[in-house]
């Protein structure tokens, strides 16, 4: 093809780039705050104002934005093959500042047209290092096309001066805003009005003070300073003043903190704090696995994770060891201290000393903390729990990639990496912490048997107790008392049978949330013989038709049966897999009834064959075949399946050739025990008086919480109790099954 086409974007793409793709105002002054940060200047003043200018040939009111930094500044040659290049690779080519090597925070080409988000008219006076001062002025309104007019990016042209001067080097941009007159319909006054309000400062402040990490500022001996000055604005509500810009500084006064790095080979060096109790402090270290350690990690992260409890004896606890506000160092109230930790919480990530919006925003919940939280509230923390700190390096080193409109990482494969990794430290201090609450009974108590509790309801000798305590200091006569005792215990008496149905129907949905967990794996395992089936129909359906026509064709007679024999055994696969689940949707608790242990246990095993192959996982059974127990079979579908379950899970978080499930089950005159074993990453000493506790998990994702209480359940149903083995290699569960009478209903 001999003819060309060029792409001609309209001018107004340049103010899509800057409002469309800049949320609002405070992203716009952060953007160019970067700016002045890669220029290497050491300050940058921010100053709001009104003044009084001739822009649109008259003389009129304006609020002017100015950001004044006293960086290397711009040649004339920059602002033309750089500042004016939509999208340029300047800076991603560049890399690092050219005095101070900073990492340079602007990649994208796009952040200098934020300006146009502040203001209609934008006015740039810098001066280079070697003494040349360039003036460019912008009017955004020229960039909108009209209806009746197509303007087009390269009929825009923009004047400039450029000399020499003894002007200092670095970069002034002033952007103006027009103050808007209106006449109020009843009282006919002239109403002026402008775009920045009480609220837009008070958002700016806490953005600025937000945008820098108080951890890199104390560490960084770079020195970045923001000041930022209101003038002139007093009949807009604003007050005339000058601020220093700080970073928020730290809360020293958590409960909890875990804190420390994570290697680009995903070595993790970590070190968990309780100031309730130091004793608990303790090292931890770990390794996140990963196929490929270039494209799967995220470089070298510094991670200060501070957590707070948030019932009001936590709180006065932190008052009573001298909270202050940070600020004003003054000691703080309840009210007053609720509200500063709403003011700081959040998990921010940042990068270079700057954060990256929204991480770190109260309201952005990017590790999905507060759905945990719904499903699991006795371990799982809220957002609104947590100061947090993630600093990670450049996009090159770290493959996290922000976006072009500065809200955000990319999701792309390392961001992933990233929250499960934060997920996984944040889930060791939430088991610390819930163990550390449970033995000193703080927060919710947690119920390891429901059954128990249950029955503690039905249970009237407490009150019974209280009411002839009651009874007795009003002075009632003894046998009054012992009648009101008799009447409280045949009440006790008439709800067993309430009490029976209770329980009852708590079997039936046990065994309904064993089933629900399964339903995955039933299409796992549904899926494929249901595929080959109806493959096969069509190619089925060829053969018959040929064989019409060809009768005495001994080769395709011989092809259907095989097609035919193929599917009955995937139909029996089938009926197998279902056959297996069957006792969990009975609708009525079955009777207990003898059965073989061993055949029991590898059916179980059998229903996860698939499972354990695809994840090189062997198993051993050492049993004899001619044990018999008399209970409810589809109990030990319960137990079985949750322990499968957990041991694979935890098995494929580890890098190991050899991954092994041992079951061991003998029996004495007395009792049968089974020993289960895996050879995972097993369960720390300090947890294993916690995990059948409701609600409790180690996993970093935030798992139920009530497979092994129902585990428990399960077995004290039959007349047996589990416990937890402590082991150097991968975990061990013993579970002992008392040889008693058989069922009377039997």
């Amino acid at each position: 093809m001999s003819e060309k086409l060029h792409i001609r974007p309209e001018a107004r793409l340049i103010k899509s780039i800057g409002k469309d793709l800049i949320k609002d105002y405070y992203a716009a002054v952060t953007e160019l705050v970067k700016n002045a940060y890669d220029a290497d200047s050491e300050k940058i003043d921010i100053s709001i104002s009104l003044t009084k200018a001739n822009i649109y040939e008259k003389e009129e009111d304006f609020l002017k934005f100015t950001i004044q930094d006293f960086g290397e500044g711009m040649s004339l040659e920059t602002i033309q093959k750089a500042w004016m290049v939509p999208a340029t690779s300047y800076k991603l080519n560049k890399h690092f500042s050219s005095v101070k090597k900073r990492p340079l925070q602007g990649r994208k080409g796009i952040g200098r047209y934020a300006s146009a988000i502040l203001g209609d008219f934008l006015r740039i006076e810098t001066t280079d290092i070697e003494g040349y001062t360039t003036i460019i002025e912008i009017d955004w309104t020229k960039f909108d096309s009209k209806e009746s007019e197509q303007t087009y990016l390269d009929q825009i042209e923009i004047d400039y001066e450029n000399e020499k001067t003894d002007l200092p080097h670095g970069t002034k941009i002033e952007i103006y805003s027009k103050v808007i007159e209106k006449i109020d319909e009843n009282t006919k006054k002239t109403i002026r009005k402008i775009n920045w309000s009480k609220k837009d400062k008070d958002v700016l402040l806490k953005e600025l003070r937000n945008l820098l990490s108080p951890i890199e500022k104390d560490t960084n001996e770079d020195n970045f300073n923001i000041k930022l000055s209101y003038k002139g604005l007093s009949e807009f509500g604003l007050i005339d003043e000058s601020l220093e810009i700080e970073p928020f500084p730290l809360v020293e006064l958590y409960d909890y903190r875990i804190s420390g790095t994570i290697d680009a080979n995903g070595y993790v060096n970590l070190y968990y704090e309780n100031q309730n109790f130091q004793e608990s402090n303790e090292q931890l270290n770990f390794h996140f696995e990963t196929e490929d350690p270039i494209n799967n990690l995220c470089g070298n992260i510094n991670i200060d994770l501070r957590v707070f409890d948030l019932e009001p004896e936590a709180i006065q606890g932190l008052i009573n060891r001298g909270l202050k506000d940070p600020v004003t160092n003054e000691y703080l109230g309840k009210r007053e201290a609720r509200a500063l930790l709403n003011d700081y919480v959040g998990i921010g990530i940042y990068r270079n000393l700057f954060r990256i919006r929204p991480y770190g925003d109260s309201n952005y919940d990017w590790l999905e903390l507060n759905q945990k939280r719904v499903n699991n509230p006795t371990v799982k923390l809220s957002t609104n729990q947590i100061v947090g700190f993630i600093s990670i390096e450049s996009e090159d080193t770290s493959n996290l990639v922000e976006k072009s409109a500065r809200e955000g990482l990319k999701e792309n494969h390392n961001y992933e990496k990233l929250k499960e990794m934060m997920t996984k430290i944040l889930s060791e201090l939430e088991t610390r912490r819930y163990h550390f609450r449970k033995n000193t009974k703080r927060g919710r108590k947690p119920e390891n048997n429901i059954k128990e509790a249950i029955k503690n309801l039905f249970n009237f000798d407490n009150v019974s107790y209280k009411v002839r305590h009651l009874l007795e200091n009003k002075g009632l006569d003894n046998q009054l008392i012992l009648k009101v005792e008799e009447t409280l215990k045949a009440e006790e008496k008439s709800k067993t049978e309430e009490l029976k149905r209770i329980e009852e129907t708590l079997v039936m949905y046990e065994a309904h949330a064993a089933l629900g967990r399964l339903v995955q794996h039933i299409l796992h395992e549904g899926r494929k013989p249901l595929q080959f089936i109806g493959s096969s129909f069509d190619n089925l359906k060829s053969d018959i038709l040929y064989l019409i026509k060809n009768p005495s064709n001994i080769n395709i007679k011989e092809d259907i049966l095989q097609v035919i024999e193929d599917n009955k055994a995937h139909v029996k696969t089938m009926a197998t897999l279902f056959s297996k689940i069957d006792p969990l949707t009975a609708k009525r608790l079955s009777h207990k009834k003898d059965f073989l242990l061993c055949e029991n246990a590898q059916n179980n095993f059998n229903f996860f064959e698939h499972q354990l192959l695809e994840n090189n996982i062997q198993v051993e059974i050492n049993c004899d075949d001619k044990i018999i127990f008399h209970g409810r079979e589809e109990d030990f579908f319960i137990v079985y399946t949750n322990l499968i379950e957990n041991s694979i899970y935890w098995l494929k978080t580890i890098n190991k050739s050899d991954k092994r499930i041992i079951l061991n089950i003998s029996q004495n005159l007395e009792q049968i025990t089974i020993d289960y074993k895996d050879n995972g990453p097993g369960i720390n000493d300090k947890f294993v008086n916690d995990i059948f506790d409701a609600g409790f998990s180690t996993k970093p994702e935030g798992g139920t919480g009530i497979g092994l209480t129902l585990v428990g359940q399960a077995i004290s149903r039959n007349d047996g109790n589990i416990e937890c083995i402590k082991s150097d290699t991968g975990v061990h569960f013993r579970l002992i099954l008392n040889i008693g009478k058989k069922d009377e209903r039997n």
